[in-house]
């Protein structure tokens, strides 16, 4: 396990920067063209407090996500709370899928989104073990 320490900085910084990237394509996406991507999705904005609406909970969510990841990532002593923040999002949509496969049904293009997302939770876990345990080797070595 001290060996694969070694590269916990560098797993965790692959994952704030792939975190940082896909939510700030989703969120820009949403908030410079709500209507076009609530469409791609199947949703039809009728009005302008919907489309604002959309703009703030599925854009202005996610660039504060990205901003958030983002400064964690240029920081040596946030990485952890960077990572455990894209875990706890990941679990948190993961969750809600699966609501809404029991909820709604199942549909192949939401189904098929377990696989990024799953890869994303397993390097953000495997992350957060080795960043922890290369603390406490840092820690026992003082």
């Amino acid at each position: 396990m001290d060996k694969l320490t070694r590269f916990a900085p560098w797993i965790s910084r692959i994952v704030l920067l792939g975190a940082t990237v896909i939510f700030l394509v989703i969120g820009l996406r949403y908030i410079t063209d709500p209507i076009q991507a609530s469409a791609a999705t199947g949703v039809s904005l009728g009005s302008t407090l919907a489309t604002t609406t959309t703009r703030v909970g599925s854009g202005a969510f996610p660039l504060g996500f990205a901003i958030f990841t983002f400064a964690c990532l240029i920081s040596r002593q946030r990485i952890l709370i960077g990572v455990s923040l894209v875990a706890t999002v990941i679990i948190t949509a993961i969750a809600v899928r699966i609501f809404g496969m029991v909820a709604d049904g199942p549909s192949p293009a939401s189904t098929k989104l377990f696989i990024p997302e799953g890869i994303m939770l397993t390097l953000s876990v495997v992350s957060i073990v080795l960043e922890l345990a290369r603390r406490r080797r840092q820690i026992d070595r003082a």
